[in-house]
């Protein structure tokens, strides 16, 4: 895995979360198409809260305001930030983080892992390639709830 490969589906998947997210309203939000399945309010904030595990990678101090997010399952948190702050977080660490991403190099990559996911490549460059194949699993549940709710399909501009 490469720097180029990472921030270029760290910048699409940026602008995706936004665009599947477009139109949606609170009450829609919070909607399940069923007891099995997690609401778009769950899925927003999970992405987020795994992201501003990434500050680091752009040079921002630790913020733990979301960690209490990880690890959760749906009928484990009782409130969530409304969709404007949820929006607001994501664009705000996302610059930033992209513009760490694009300035690592290749021994950085090759180094460990700070936390181990399930792929066999335990390197930090594994370990964001994970990371990135997950908020796109997500975004794809995000997609097929939106338009379950009539909504039209997510834009990719």
């Amino acid at each position: 895995m490469d720097t180029k490969t990472i921030s270029t589906q760290f910048e699409l998947q940026t602008r995706l979360f936004n665009n599947v997210l477009q139109d949606i309203d609170e009450q829609e939000l919070d909607r399940r198409t069923s007891e099995q399945v997690n609401h778009l309010h769950w899925l927003a904030t999970h992405l987020l809260a795994i992201r501003m595990g990434l500050r680091s990678f752009g040079g921002l101090s630790e913020d733990n305001s979301m960690q209490h997010f990880l690890g959760k399952s749906i009928s484990d948190i009782q409130e969530y930030p409304p969709l404007s702050e949820i929006k607001e977080k994501w664009n705000e660490i996302s610059s930033d983080i992209l513009k760490g991403l694009q300035h690592m190099n290749a021994e950085q990559l090759a180094g460990e892992a700070p936390v181990q996911v399930p792929v066999s490549d335990r390197t930090l460059g594994g370990y964001l390639g994970f990371l990135m194949h997950h908020e796109a699993y997500h975004l794809g549940q995000m997609g097929i709830l939106r338009k379950h709710m009539g909504q039209s399909a997510m834009a990719y501009t």
